[in-house]
């Protein structure tokens, strides 16, 4: 519960500047979601006057939850491969 309640804040702050990141990626494929993800959480940056009580939310987003999905989109390349090897 104290995980939760330290971390909440920064994690979805995260989420609000990456599934908005994400759909206008999927519009906008040349610019693409990486580029609207930066340039929104600079502009929130900007805005958000105390950055403490997000940063253990984003360090663990940025460091835990990243580290997950590399793993993730690794496991998922070579599953395809596999796949596609068998037929």
């Amino acid at each position: 519960m104290n995980f939760i309640k330290k971390n909440w804040k920064g994690v979805l702050l995260c989420l609000i500047i990456a599934i908005p990141s994400w759909i206008l990626g999927k519009i906008f494929p040349i610019v693409g979601g990486p580029v609207f993800a930066i340039l929104l959480g600079m502009v929130i940056t900007l805005l958000v006057r105390d950055k403490s009580a997000l940063q253990s939310g984003i360090t663990f987003v940025s460091k835990k939850i990243l580290q997950y999905a590399v793993i993730l989109l690794g496991f998922g390349m070579n599953l395809s491969v596999i796949l596609q090897t068998g037929k």
